[in-house]
């Protein structure tokens, strides 16, 4: 569900607006948030993010969250739910 949710905000154009949660150890509380802005490309599996002259590799599984505008538009269900 990442993969469509976050290509479907690319193609509507709206992906500079989202915010992307994901899990990041030795972040504070073990998340960190990317703003839309700075993905780069989508794949099935995983995204890139560029900062600064960075580009990182964030697999589909480390998402925990998909924001827009401050609302949660996708969540990854926690075990048991």
């Amino acid at each position: 569900m990442v993969f469509q949710t976050l290509n479907r905000l690319r193609w509507k154009g709206d992906l500079e607006k989202a915010e992307i949660i994901i899990l990041s150890r030795g972040s504070p509380g073990d998340r960190k948030a990317i703003p839309g802005d700075m993905v780069k490309d989508i794949k099935k599996s995983h995204f890139y993010f560029k900062d600064k002259d960075r580009e990182t590799f964030i697999p589909n599984h480390r998402v925990l969250e998909i924001r827009m505008e401050g609302k949660t538009i996708w969540r990854r269900k926690a075990p048991g739910e």
